[in-house]
């Protein structure tokens, strides 16, 4: 296992150096897509907020409707007591009636011509119209930032709230020759649901409006329509109150900007072709809010709310990757304080844990345990005549062919200079000893360039005895070992 993670951590680094970036572009995706889904939420309930008002306008407008509509409908039979306050001024050629009775409240009735002149149906619609006071004041307290409220006759007159005087018939009758109340005439031609103008100037007044209207008709004519005048400013305020990053506009069904923080949009086409925006209906094919995301707030917001789920998830990777170099690193401090620097075989202390454990297993297991103390006939002189370096080229020749001989499940240590110790599992005396001379016979094959002295080994082999413990098997293959040397070197003696 522990080489396994030395050989695997470089890959287990870089995977969790993958995993690190991979998190974080999810975390800051994710963020994304939060800021994002606030963005349409927080869009979707303020179009809702506009929605409802316009319900309410509307509303109004078809009670307005149904109303005049109805009193139309009684033609002669239909009189307003306020209709004996009207007043002709030839000098002006308007009629007026200013004293409505029934309920408090400003409003006024203006039109142009001389009333004894006029037609039963004519003073029927005016009566009819007069009976929509107490609806325009209701309107009044219940659409916030009323602008006006008004019936406008073909007939060429206008009751209105709140009250407003007109100089006389030319300034009345600029209302009827403008271009928007022309067009919405041809509109309401051909739609009897209410239409909403194009953002124009207020002929009554500064600044700018849209017009809500609904046309009023009578035996399937056209009489004149009734209309809310809604300011600008009311939208302006509306967007300026919104809680969103990047830009808000009102657009009509021409993509043409109603409302708007930035007053220079005002009557321009938005375009909102390459960009990251949100569209919601407030009037079906007429009124549209749209909000465009502003991808440097969204990228800024989206990262300065990622970086600190991003600094965690780093100091986790970070204290993973250090965990792992950290074991590696113990597991090198290991490597050298149980390893043999020069032949990287056990050292003395390492190969004694390690054959205790063997000990144990075998005695559990009921299986036979051998060992041989190897030692290097005449090493000293190695060293004396060729000097160190040859000295330790023989040890690591020698440490090599152990490897190649013992397996995996074997034991094999350095002891002392040239003492090394083998412990075979599952293996007997006899089989020992088989391995103990296919070793010495090996060694006697190695060969040391420009070296004219044979290599031998003495070896001491024994097995594990019932009370045996690593001191007395090790002192007793160290006396078999020894007894090898007295016999001549190169020899290998067991028991």
């Amino acid at each position: 296992m522990d080489q396994k993670l030395k050989k695997s951590s470089p890959y287990i680094v870089g995977f969790l150096i993958l995993l690190f970036i991979f998190s974080s572009y999810l975390i800051y995706k994710n963020e994304v897509y939060e800021f994002k889904k606030n963005s349409y939420y927080n869009t979707y309930r303020n179009v809702e907020y506009l929605k409802e008002y316009f319900t309410i306008s509307e509303s109004f407008l078809y009670s307005m409707k149904y109303t005049i509509e109805d009193k139309l409908k009684l033609e002669c039979n239909c009189s307003h007591p306020s209709y004996i306050n009207l007043q002709y001024n030839k000098e002006k050629d308007i009629y007026t009636i200013t004293n409505i009775k029934g309920i408090e409240g400003e409003s006024s009735l203006c039109g142009i011509g001389n009333p004894k002149t006029f037609k039963q149906e004519s003073i029927n619609e005016i009566n009819s119209s007069l009976y929509l006071k107490p609806i325009f004041l209701a309107a009044k307290d219940v659409i916030f930032d009323l602008k006006r409220v008004y019936y406008k006759s073909l007939n060429e007159f206008v009751f209105i709230y709140p009250d407003f005087t007109f100089q006389n018939s030319k300034t009345l009758k600029k209302l009827y020759e403008c271009k928007e109340w022309k067009k919405s005439i041809e509109k309401m031609q051909t739609n009897n649901n209410f239409i909403l103008t194009d953002l124009i100037k207020d002929r009554l007044a500064d600044g700018y409006i849209i017009t809500l209207m609904i046309p009023i008709k009578n035996k399937n004519r056209i009489k004149g329509a009734v209309g809310i005048d809604i300011e600008l400013n009311t939208f302006n305020d509306f967007i300026s109150a919104l809680n969103l990053k990047g830009e808000t506009y009102i657009i009509n069904d021409k993509n043409r900007v109603i409302a708007s923080k930035n007053k220079n949009f005002l009557n321009s086409t938005l375009d909102t072709s390459n960009k990251d925006f949100i569209k919601y209906q407030i009037l079906e094919n007429q009124l549209s809010l749209v909000h465009i995301i502003d991808n440097f707030e969204l990228f800024k917001n989206a990262f300065l709310n990622s970086i600190g789920k991003i600094l965690i998830l780093f100091l986790l990777i970070s204290i993973l990757i250090i965990l792992i170099y950290l074991r590696i690193l113990s597991l090198k401090l290991q490597h050298l304080a149980n390893t043999d620097s020069l032949t990287n075989l056990l050292n003395r202390r390492a190969i004694e844990s390690a054959i205790n454990k063997q000990i144990e297993i075998s005695r559990r297991y009921k299986q036979p345990l051998s060992f041989l103390l190897i030692d290097i006939d005449h090493f000293k002189k190695f060293n004396d005549s060729y000097g160190h370096d040859i000295g330790d080229e023989v040890l690591v020749k020698i440490s090599n062919l152990f490897r190649y001989l013992i397996r995996s499940c074997d034991i094999v240590g350095r002891i002392g200079g040239e003492e090394f110790l083998i412990s075979l599992a599952n293996t007997n005396l006899d089989e020992a000893y088989i391995l103990a001379e296919r070793i010495r016979k090996l060694v006697n094959e190695i060969t040391i360039d420009n070296i004219n002295m044979n290599i031998t080994v003495s070896i001491g082999c024994t097995t594990l005895n019932k009370n045996d413990t690593y001191k007395t098997i090790f002192k007793r293959v160290d006396t078999l070992m020894y007894e090898a040397k007295k016999g001549g070197r190169d020899n290998t003696i067991k028991r």
